[in-house]
């Protein structure tokens, strides 16, 4: 089964809310509260983020958090990214290939192109997309425009 991880989750979880309101500096305790997430989790996370430059941090009894940038300007695949590391859907598509098959398996060479299909498509979906998806359904024809013009907002 293809599948992120529950702290990748949690992260998109965070971003998606301070994705409703980007220019708010978001303190600690409001995220951990509006997200039902553990503050210690929130923590941790927030400090992958950060240094993601996925999100800034302001020290001091006026601080908090907030995104780095718009949220039609930070993809599904940075977030993935930031927390998982590389994507790689098998042992043949990391970047140093761990596989013990390798060398000898029909799959090896058909496995990247589909891993760079994948993560092309994390590239063009963006917070935003994610955001205002509330019934279940992207906009499919938009992220294959997306695709097939390769305009992507930010970097690849």
């Amino acid at each position: 089964m293809l599948r992120i991880g529950k702290l990748t989750d949690y992260a998109l979880i965070l971003m998606n809310c301070m994705a409703t309101r980007p220019a708010q500096l978001w303190r600690m305790e409001l995220l951990a509260d509006t997200t039902r997430l553990p503050q210690p989790t929130v923590r941790k996370l927030m400090g992958q983020l950060v240094a993601a430059n996925l999100v800034r941090s302001e020290r001091g009894a006026r601080g908090g958090y907030q995104l780095s940038r718009l949220p039609n300007l930070i993809s599904m695949a940075e977030i993935i990214i930031a927390i998982e590391g590389p994507i790689a859907i098998t042992e043949c598509c990391e970047v140093v290939p761990s596989c013990e098959r390798l060398g000898a398996c029909d799959m090896e060479g058909r496995w990247p192109a589909i891993n760079d299909l994948i993560l092309q498509l994390l590239r063009v979906v963006t917070l935003s997309d994610i955001q205002f998806t509330q019934d279940r359904r992207m906009d499919v024809a938009v992220l294959l425009e997306r695709l097939q013009h390769r305009s992507c907002p930010y970097p690849a």
